[in-house]
């Protein structure tokens, strides 16, 4: 018997997000989805597109989440310690989160590799493009003002920090811990902070010198 739509569509769906944190993509069965959110396995199949559909549905709600709390900060600053901000904030616990597990993004993204879904390697790639183009952005602004160093390249720069984030989420995920990456990106840290810019006139000078 089908089940009446008694369901808030948006609490389903960011339980169920949670849900595929926890076991994963293959480790939840559409068994536990119902148990766990009362929906029908109809309604799961012919409202949501069944569980591909849930997890997209999923990974817009972490991203949503992700524009709020990463990349609203990034476009709002353009200096380099915003940058630092993102990445402490990548391994430090907090009751709220679940950064124990990693990222949904990461963890979704490694699993992918062998399920191979489009769809699914589209939200995945999307979602770690567009923090990479926001970093970018923010070092651009930060030449522009002079608060990032003239020999920073942006498009680098914002590689390095979307291949930070991964591997710190990775490294979180394999200790269970929420600051199981902290190591990591406390030399991340380092990094980004020797992209500030604490002399432009010294630089310039050095730059002329050597040209000579």
């Amino acid at each position: 018997m089908a089940r009446p739509k008694s369901y808030n569509r948006a609490e389903v769906v960011d339980r169920v997000r949670d849900l595929f944190w926890k076991h994963g993509y293959q480790g939840l069965g559409i068994r536990a989805i119902e148990e766990e959110t009362g929906l029908g396995r109809f309604a799961i199949r012919t409202e949501f597109g069944g569980k591909e559909g849930l997890m997209l549905e999923a990974l817009a709600s972490y991203t949503g989440d992700t524009d709020t709390y990463v990349h609203q900060v990034l476009r709002a600053r353009d200096d380099t310690e915003a940058i630092v901000e993102i990445l402490e904030g990548m391994v430090t616990p907090h009751p709220e989160t679940m950064r124990h597990l990693g990222c949904l993004m990461v963890n979704t993204s490694v699993e992918n590799a062998a399920l191979d879904s489009g769809p699914l390697r589209d939200a995945t790639n999307k979602h770690f493009d567009t923090l990479r183009d926001e970093v970018a952005a923010l070092l651009i602004r930060g030449l522009a003002h002079g608060k990032v160093r003239i020999d920073v390249d942006p498009a680098s720069g914002a590689e390095f920090v979307k291949g930070a984030v991964i591997a710190a989420m990775v490294l979180n995920r394999a200790a269970g811990d929420a600051s199981g990456g902290a190591g990591f990106i406390s030399e991340a840290v380092r990094t980004v902070r020797g992209w500030a810019e604490t002399g432009q006139a010294d630089l310039l000078g050095e730059a002329a010198n050597t040209s000579h």
